[in-house]
């Protein structure tokens, strides 16, 4: 689960929310980030369980399930809230455009835009990492990619292909 004190490793651990989705939790020693928290309270457990602090909630799109536990998360730890520009999502502190690049406890992560699930959909990437790390939202899946509600198909094809 989350690194010790005395390590500086950046630990990733899914989060099982909902019927079938993952919230991602990045540690670094007693520092913490969360990836899509669509719900608040798996957070919240593992936050309190370690001993955590949550330092930054990264956004990738607006859709319920990955933004519905932004609001109780800040107000309650004064994290930094890092979002896609193009998406209209409350408590987004940083907005984030492809090529921007944000520090996640002491992470360097590039931001790709990835336009097809929804209009303003971004992801990150952490290339200094082993193996590198790939936050991307409903774009891809193990199995296949998000479906289109807002985007086009040549529009996942592009981001598809900018994410390979």
């Amino acid at each position: 689960m989350p690194s010790s004190p005395e390590s500086s490793a950046l630990t990733v651990t899914p989060l099982p929310a909902f019927n079938d989705n993952y919230l991602w939790l990045l540690v670094r020693g007693h520092e913490a980030a969360v990836v899509d928290p669509g719900d608040a309270e798996p957070v919240r457990r593992a936050l309190d369980r370690h001993d955590l602090r949550l330092d930054a909630i990264l956004v990738t799109h607006h859709h319920g399930d990955h933004v519905g536990g932004v609001l109780d998360l800040k107000s309650r730890t004064g994290a930094r809230v890092f979002g896609p520009a193009g998406e209209r999502i409350e408590g987004v502190d940083s907005r984030l455009r492809g090529g921007d690049r944000v520090d996640v406890l002491g992470s360097e992560f590039r931001v790709i835009d990835v336009p097809g699930h929804t209009a303003g959909h971004i992801a990150y990437f952490a290339e200094d990492h082993a193996p590198p790390l790939l936050f991307c939202g409903d774009t891809l899946f193990a199995c296949g990619c998000g479906r289109l509600f807002e985007g086009t198909a040549r529009q996942m094809v592009a981001s598809l292909d900018a994410l390979a």
